[in-house]
């Protein structure tokens, strides 16, 4: 069986719109994840970090790929 297209594309606008939703409704925890992967931070640790603090799937998932989105424009 072939390999289909990978679909990257929808993956970094996805990101993208995480990263926008995140500035428009959270603009603290938006600049904090800046803040860490400036420093170093993968978007999968932003992921950990938010369900082992808050349980809150969907938020953490929505910070993974702004997390992702910042590495992608870094």
């Amino acid at each position: 069986m072939g390999k289909g297209p990978n679909l990257s594309a929808i993956g970094s606008a996805l990101d993208a719109i995480s990263w926008e939703w995140l500035n428009d409704n959270h603009p603290q925890l938006a600049e904090a994840i800046e803040t860490e992967v400036a420093r170093g931070a993968t978007p999968q640790m932003v992921r950990r970090y938010v369900v082992q603090r808050t349980e809150r799937i969907e938020l953490a998932l929505r910070c993974e790929q702004a997390a992702s989105y910042l590495v992608e424009a870094a």
